[in-house]
């Protein structure tokens, strides 16, 4: 569709969301707020009002300045229109219908879900999703080669005219989390009607925000550069999982695996995924916080397997199974992990932007983050404030998290086996191995206090006593830390991208200034880009998308939406960043 930019763009609406001082899902992690204990945290979408730039450009900054504001690069490309997808009225309803379209698709999966090649049946819902695709992206269909891998996944591929040139990926997936069926009557609207509300400018339904935006605007994104006539250099591949919300092992591991048999290790440019977007965290401050590193995770079976019975006659030494396991929970959640200081960890550098930019900081966490490196005590003070800040411990440390517990058929029946489940999240600095050895010495003291006999998966450490014996196994698939995408020309390409997309998102009439600075972080959960890790150093988790007010509580929950201005500022950001690396990258 040709959509004209109109005559006077309309000023973008800057608004402001109130959010939990106590986070704990996807992509509002790193946003708590960190001036004043009574401070809010606020949201903005990339077009905010303000003049960003202008504050900046003369600052001179000391070698000691961490955290560095990058110029915005802006593509020459001929044709080249922000405006149109920030400020076009009949453009934003376009874009708007067609992510309400797509979230009328149920693409639920489940934590285990079949092989399409063994039940494409089950998979029948993606498949209408592919043929709305078609339907609403013509050019994106005539144009771009697209191969279908493992059934499901979907690989575009708009070739370059510079093979010479490393590819870049865009990712995203096609599935969504299920619906609690308990809580239908809560929804405003349908969780599947996908409702576009012209009045509050929201899309409503399941897959607004995680991840169906970033998966219909990176297509719609290269229909607008069709229709305006782009010819790329470098190759550019778009590519969809459908069972990120189940691991990914169908669709996010076949993509990449097919990818590194066609191009080759460290074969890619970059690749973009979702993740974390930009957050007001103070009156005068905003900082976007694309992810450059996630932590790993295992999880860990703790079994205990002994004589059973009636329970009128309890063991002689006065503890069940039950019990044993009770005590070795209760054990492993008192010792925790100890924080780290691992230089690494992309936290560190967000902790210097936070410091340096935000002047409502307490004096003594900024004091704190300022001289950790110059000083032991002060990196053991700021440990020790971080973990005691709910959106921060975890990034400093591996977490713990029981969450299966399974024992006993009976209430007057001693069961003989029970069984839990710990899940972890690996900081960076650590490993599978180091987690997986420290709950086993965790077993280990209650085995020996209690005399139990030890095994770890089918090797026996200490043999079965009378009491009987605690068996220590991994439960399901693990990950190591994800490697921390490095510091480099790709990424500064990438920062001053997410700059222009402020600069050409403002309102030339404002008046406001705001900091602005782009700080790498890191995330607790995984993304389908662990699958990718071979093809390229260079992977960046980052959605330019606002965060409304309660997106805490919409998250894998009950009324998830998104405003339509964070959908057309996830396209402008995707359209700025082709562009960019077409133009500017070796």
């Amino acid at each position: 569709m040709d959509v004209k930019h109109e005559t006077s763009a309309k000023r973008a609406k800057h608004k402001n969301y109130v959010a939990l001082s106590s986070i704990a899902a996807i992509f509002m992690l790193f946003f708590l707020y960190l001036m004043n204990r009574s401070s809010n945290l606020i949201s903005t979408s990339c077009h905010g009002n303000m003049s960003v730039y202008d504050k900046f450009k003369d600052i001179t900054f000391t070698a000691e300045k961490k955290c560095l504001i990058s110029e915005p690069l802006q593509p020459t490309f001929e044709n080249y229109d922000i405006d149109n997808i920030l400020f076009n009225e009949t453009f934003k309803e376009i874009a708007a219908l067609k992510l309400s379209g797509a979230i009328q698709i149920n693409t639920t999966v489940q934590d285990m879900n079949p092989s399409p090649k063994e039940d494409i049946e089950y998979w029948a819902s993606f498949l209408k999703l592919h043929s709305y695709f078609e339907k609403e992206f013509p050019l994106v269909h005539e144009k771009l080669e697209l191969e279908k891998v493992n059934e499901i996944g979907l690989l575009y591929k708009w070739e370059g005219s510079d093979t010479s040139l490393k590819p870049m990926i865009l990712m995203a997936h096609q599935d969504v989390v299920p619906v609690n069926p308990n809580t239908l009557d809560q929804w405003t609207y349908p969780a599947f009607d996908g409702v576009y509300d012209k009045e509050t400018d929201t899309i409503w339904g399941r897959g607004a925000f995680d991840c169906k935006n970033l998966l219909v605007a990176e297509i719609h994104t290269l229909e607008i550069l069709l229709r305006q006539g782009f010819a790329p250099k470098r190759t550019i591949y778009l590519s969809l999982g459908f069972d990120e919300e189940s691991s990914g092992v169908h669709g996010a591991a076949s993509l990449a695996e097919y990818l590194e048999e066609q191009l080759g290790q460290d074969s890619i440019y970059s690749i973009v995924d979702e993740g974390f977007g930009i957050s007001k965290i103070a009156d005068d401050l905003l900082i976007a916080t694309p992810i450059l590193g996630e932590k790993g995770s295992i999880n860990v079976k703790i079994s205990v397997e002994g004589p059973g019975g009636h329970s009128s006659s309890p063991p002689i030494n006065g503890h069940t199974n039950i019990g044993i396991i009770a005590k070795l929970i209760s054990l492993m959640e008192d010792a925790g992990f100890e924080p780290e200081y691992t230089p690494e960890n992309p936290v560190w550098e967000l902790l210097d932007c936070i410091a340096e930019w935000n002047d409502s900081i307490s004096p003594e966490f900024k004091d704190a983050i300022l001289k950790r490196d110059v000083s032991k005590h002060h990196k053991d003070k700021l440990l020790q404030m971080l973990t005691n800040m709910q959106t921060f411990k975890e990034l400093v440390r591996t977490s713990q998290a029981v969450d299966i517990i399974s024992g006993g058929v009976k209430s007057n029946a001693l069961p003989e086996d029970v069984f839990a489940i710990i899940n972890h999240r690996i900081e960076v600095g650590s490993s599978i191995q180091e987690v997986y050895q420290r709950d086993l010495a965790m077993a280990r003291i209650i085995a020996k206090t209690y005399d139990y006999g030890l095994q770890l998966e089918n090797e026996v450490l200490i043999p079965k006593s009378n009491n009987g014996i605690i068996i220590v196994s991994q439960y399901g698939n693990a990950n190591e830390p994800a490697p921390v995408s490095p510091k480099n020309e790709v990424w500064d390409l990438f920062k001053k991208t997410i700059y222009n997309t402020f600069v050409n998102g403002m309102d030339s009439k404002s008046t406001e200034k705001m900091n602005f600075v782009v700080s790498p972080s890191t995330a607790t959960f995984n993304t389908d880009t662990k699958s990718y890790w071979n093809l390229t150093k260079n992977i960046y988790r980052f959605m330019c998308v606002e965060l409304p007010p309660d997106a805490l509580k919409s998250f894998h929950s009950v009324d998830e939406h998104i405003a339509v201005s964070g959908h057309l500022s996830t396209i402008g950001f995707l359209y700025n960043y082709i562009l960019n690396v077409d133009e500017y990258a070796s």
